[in-house]
């Protein structure tokens, strides 16, 4: 009866020790989603949100191109944040430089990209975000190149995020810049609603890559 009770129990070890080996090989590894090109352009994608006509927009554009997966929306979402402005033909990109920033080269323009990014200033995001922004309108009027974009991006982005635990905070660092900066401001409405729906709309690229992976 021992040696009966013995084995009994050596096959009841057995087959739960089976188990918990199956069970372990079953369970799928959770994989960590990360794209540092893309998050970087993301830290000015209030912009371009803006300039596709908002959320809403942004939203249809993905369903009509069918982008389900993860790996889908972020592909849709390369090619509308990274370098967002097709390169001016004309001089409208140049001429919205000058009116506005008054930078007419690129030594200005790297100029004034370098006071955003070391400035003291209470509203960081705002800075931040133009910086992507200005970056990319710079490849645009052809005073940047791709490469020299890429690395101004780049760099921009752990210092958002040592700043800013969340894409929502640091988006609402930005609209607070940008009321700071001018309050009456002709498309303040457009960015107040794009900064409250950025990190929740349907099929945002914000909720599928972190701002802090």
């Amino acid at each position: 009866m021992k040696n009966l009770a013995l084995k009994n129990i050596t096959l009841l070890i057995m087959i739960y020790l089976s188990v918990i080996i199956l069970q372990s090989c079953g369970e799928k590894k959770e994989t960590k989603i990360e794209d540092k090109e893309l998050s970087s352009f993301m830290l000015g994608g209030i912009y371009f949100l803006n300039g596709y006509g908002g959320t809403d927009a942004v939203t249809r554009m993905m369903k009509d191109a069918d982008y389900k997966t993860d790996a889908q929306l972020i592909s849709g979402y390369k090619q509308i944040f990274e370098f967002a402005f097709d390169i001016d033909k004309g001089n409208n990109t140049k001429n919205i430089f000058k009116s506005m920033w008054d930078i007419s080269n690129k030594k200005e323009l790297l100029e004034s990209l370098n006071d955003l990014k070391t400035r003291e200033h209470k509203y960081k995001a705002w800075d931040y975000a133009r910086i992507i922004n200005n970056a990319s309108m710079g490849y645009a009027a052809g005073f940047l190149t791709k490469e020299e974009v890429k690395k101004i991006v780049q760099e921009i982005l752990p210092l958002a995020q040592q700043k800013f635990k969340t894409w929502k905070v640091y988006y609402e660092d930005f609209n607070k810049g940008r009321i700071d900066w001018n309050p009456e401001d002709d498309q303040g409405t457009s960015f107040e609603k794009i900064s409250k729906e950025i990190t929740t709309y349907e099929n945002s690229i914000y909720k599928i890559l972190p701002l802090n992976p």
